[in-house]
């Protein structure tokens, strides 16, 4: 268990397969040809999929925060967690698939409108290319500067479609169930915990400007006036 969870690929099958287990139990549950059955798979995989977006978007802000073994490891991770999400959206691309294939009307009438799918669509094209670029194969295309502001517009686009989902579900539909507050204050924490990071760097940033500055050696004769 020690070894798998050193090793990125032992990791990402953990999760994935966690995942997948939790697709699997709700499909078992699900009437494929009741069209908000079908639906109900695309919540469930965005809800398998969600902690671990976050804890992508805050693995760097963390291991800023606190300097521990745990920490640091969930930094080396990032990526890994990064790909368990985009395994999640894996689930969740086969059911919209199936949804508009064998239940259109509903998907346009009910479920989705044309507004929404294209809100969505900027943030499948960053993380299909995230992911492609996550390999070495993919990043040699991109140079390191464009490499990463890929990847931090990105995480940036993604957590907020997911977190202001949630907020959609709570303040414009008035949803009851749990499980949306619980990812619309996750989302809101590790939104926190970056502007905390950022508030630390800023301050020690400050602190060896001003350590710097004491210890320059002060002149002790003046310049000659001309």
């Amino acid at each position: 268990m020690k070894a798998g969870l050193s090793s990125d690929w032992g990791v990402f099958g953990t999760i994935f397969l966690g995942i997948s287990g939790g697709m699997a139990l709700a499909i078992s549950r699900t009437d494929f040809a009741v069209s908000a059955d079908v639906s109900h798979l695309i919540a469930v995989s965005v809800q398998l999929s969600v902690p671990w977006l976050y804890l992508a978007f805050a693995a760097s802000s963390i291991a800023s925060l606190w300097r521990a073994n745990w920490s640091r490891w969930l930094l080396r991770k990032r990526r890994v967690l990064g790909l368990c999400y985009a395994g999640g959206m894996a689930w969740q691309l086969l059911f919209i698939v199936w949804v508009v294939v064998g239940h259109y009307d509903y998907y346009i009438k009910e479920q989705y409108s044309i507004y929404s799918i294209a809100e969505e669509i900027p943030g499948y094209v960053f993380l299909f290319a995230m992911v492609f670029t996550s390999f070495r194969f993919g990043r040699r295309f991109l140079s390191a500067r464009q490499w990463k502001l890929l990847h931090t517009v990105g995480i940036y686009l993604l957590w907020a479609e997911t977190w202001s989902t949630y907020w959609d579900e709570l303040y414009q539909y008035h949803s009851n169930q749990p499980i949306d507050y619980v990812y619309y204050w996750a989302g809101l924490l590790v939104w926190g915990l970056r502007i905390a990071a950022w508030g630390k760097m800023r301050m020690r940033s400050e602190l060896l400007t001003v350590a710097s500055r004491a210890k320059r050696p002060r002149s002790y004769f003046a310049p000659r006036a001309l």
